[in-house]
């Protein structure tokens, strides 16, 4: 069902629609700018530079490979499967902003060398990677919702939670899926922004 929504459209008559949990969102009473971030199958960093006019860097919170300890379904990975996984921040280089928070999964055995090699070297974000070394690749929205999550940047000490919308998209490469992404917007500054 989702999958139908966003897949060539970016308004839904009425407004509302139902994530993979049967959860409704009024995707009209969102901030007009968030609302066309989770329907958007185009990079984010750009588009978050352009509306909040300031340069965005990613920076790598953390980035390892590991062996799933979950069924990642969106792109066909079993529990115990090999994965590089990876979580980074959309942050304004003037304002210290954190715009997003983005964690990927990656199933490396289906990138050849080079973007591998890239992507292990984690400098800038997937989206720009693929651009810039201009990777066929196609996108498609496979979740969203409305979550409360932890966004404590520190190991130790008291969690900061944050009200955020969040979208999960694939990144097929070659007719596979092979990277799966989940952005978290928290809602606080386009709500400001909005304004």
């Amino acid at each position: 069902m989702l999958k139908e929504h966003f897949r060539s459209r970016g308004f839904i008559e009425g407004g509302i629609v139902h994530n993979c949990e049967k959860a409704a969102m009024d995707m009209e009473a969102l901030p007009p700018f968030l609302r066309t971030l989770l329907v958007t199958d185009g990079t984010v960093t750009k588009s978050l530079e352009a509306f909040f006019w300031e340069n965005i860097k990613v920076e790598m919170r953390m980035q390892e490979q590991c062996w799933l300890t979950q069924d990642l379904p969106f792109i066909n990975a079993k529990t115990g499967e090999h994965a590089l996984k990876r979580d980074v921040i959309l942050k304004g280089a003037k304002t210290s902003d954190i715009y997003a928070y983005a964690t990927s999964y990656l199933l490396t055995g289906l990138l050849d060398d080079e973007v591998k090699q890239q992507m292990l070297g984690g400098k800038i974000g997937i989206g720009e990677l693929l651009r810039e070394i201009g990777l066929e690749t196609y996108r498609e929205i496979v979740d969203f919702g409305r979550e409360v999550f932890n966004a404590s940047l520190k190991e130790e000490g008291e969690p900061e939670y944050v009200e955020a919308i969040y979208r999960t998209y694939v990144i097929n490469i070659g007719g596979n899926p092979a990277i799966q992404i989940t952005e978290r917007f928290p809602i606080r500054l386009f709500q400001k922004k909005a304004i």
